[in-house]
């Protein structure tokens, strides 16, 4: 089979969540002797993105890590396209004749943000695609279901209530309702649309009642995550070494690092730690004030930014992970790799690690935002550490890529076979 993958940034610029997800699939599907390619767009203009494309006029390409990858300049799609539907009909034949030319045989699209283009190209060829909604950009101009005063949206009823909760520039009443029309015509036009987790899957439900979706979850690379011999998941008893316990994540308002921070400046005792990985994203006000709680605190390391096996290698010196949300997270990869390690979590009482946390029990749930929760939830930890050994002890097994891989596999032959 021939996969096209399509999604809104890629390596080498950028590897988060979805990034990494798209990664790994394409691996597994080479591995199962499929021909993947990548779609997806290059943000940054400045930066060298590769080789001219000659297969499609002012594209770049580039092999990333063994899988080929075209990359379209930013520059060259609708300005208004990080949070709007909009397309550039100058594109849409030129990729559509592409995809044609390459002769794939299913799109799976991982982000439509920056890239309803390509969709529209592959509806116009007649190329099958589906979509895996590893956050809620088509149902929400604001992405996270949260409202402009930042509470958690029970979902745009038709962008009624997007037009009530968010009427904000450049958006007016009619432009959020053809926003959510678009972003139905492209859920419906879908061969399949897949949520990483029911949290999502049940929100994408209550937004577009009359369309379905399933439920494949995010899967660990097991192999890559326990491959080095330096990774140990450690015996040591935690009353014998001070509780570490851990953040991985970007560095933005929306991760409530400042959060975590200020509930653990609470707590005095000088046995914990809290080790930080991740680079800065958010605005320089944001990135100081993160700054000025971990300057003050000896008790706090930051790591920086970590490739992958960086964080592997680092993750088995956590006692706990901190996951400490301002917003509905639709999955969590740092969570999942962290369990199938070992390590148990404290997390936001929002979105899909909340939901993960509380089914188990292997873990505790937070509520999201305030510090002072947070300080009880450590201190609490810090009083009782035979939490964590219970914690430990039901963490369910982690889905493996190779049985993600495998679930997408039929549906990618399922989308071919009735096309």
């Amino acid at each position: 089979m021939r996969i096209l993958f399509v999604l809104h940034q890629f390596y080498p610029e950028f590897s988060s969540g979805t990034e990494r997800v798209t990664l790994n699939l394409a691996r597994a599907a080479q591995r199962a002797g499929h021909y993947v390619h990548v779609l997806a767009c290059a943000v940054d203009s400045g930066k060298n993105h590769g080789s001219d494309a000659a297969y499609l006029v002012g594209a770049k390409a580039i092999v990333y890590e063994g899988v080929p990858v075209t990359l379209i300049p930013r520059d060259l799609l609708p300005v208004t396209s990080d949070y709007s539907l909009e397309v550039s009909t100058e594109l849409v034949q030129p990729i559509a004749a592409w995809m044609k030319q390459a002769r794939f045989d299913v799109a799976h699209v991982m982000h439509t943000m920056r890239m309803s283009t390509a969709v529209l190209a592959a509806q116009q060829c007649g190329l099958p695609y589906l979509l895996t909604l590893t956050d809620f950009f088509l149902a929400c101009a604001r992405i996270n279901l949260v409202t402009l005063d930042n509470q958690v949206c029970t979902g745009p009823d038709q962008a009624r209530k997007c037009g009530k909760d968010c009427l904000t520039a450049p958006w007016d009443r009619d432009s959020l309702a053809e926003r959510y029309q678009a972003g139905r015509e492209i859920l419906s036009g879908a061969g399949a649309r897949v949520a990483p987790s029911g949290f999502v899957a049940a929100r994408y439900n209550q937004a577009f009642p009359d369309i379905d979706f399933r439920v494949i979850p995010h899967g660990i690379d097991l192999l890559k995550l326990m491959g080095k011999e330096e990774i140990s998941l450690g015996s040591a008893s935690v009353d014998e070494k001070p509780i570490t316990f851990g953040y991985v994540g970007s560095i933005i308002a929306q991760k409530g690092l400042d959060v975590l921070l200020r509930g653990f400046a609470k707590i005095k005792t000088p046995h914990i730690r809290l080790k930080i990985i991740g680079g800065f994203y958010g605005g320089a006000a944001y990135q100081t004030k993160v700054q000025a709680f971990a300057q003050v605190d000896p008790r706090v390391e930051f790591l920086g930014h970590m490739h992958e096996a960086g964080v592997f290698a680092t993750l088995p010196q956590f006692d706990v992970l901190c996951v400490p949300s301002q917003v509905p997270e639709t999955f969590s990869l740092s969570l999942h790799e962290a369990a199938a390690l070992g390590v148990p979590a404290l997390v936001s009482n929002l979105g899909a690690p909340g939901e993960y946390v509380s089914a188990h029990g292997c873990g505790q749930t937070v509520a999201a935002g305030e510090a002072g929760a947070w300080a009880e939830a450590i201190e609490s930890v810090v009083k009782n550490p035979g939490l964590i050994q219970k914690w430990k002890s039901l963490l369910p097994l982690a889905v493996r890529v190779e049985e993600e891989a495998f679930f997408y596999d039929s549906v990618y032959r399922t989308l071919l076979h009735s096309s």
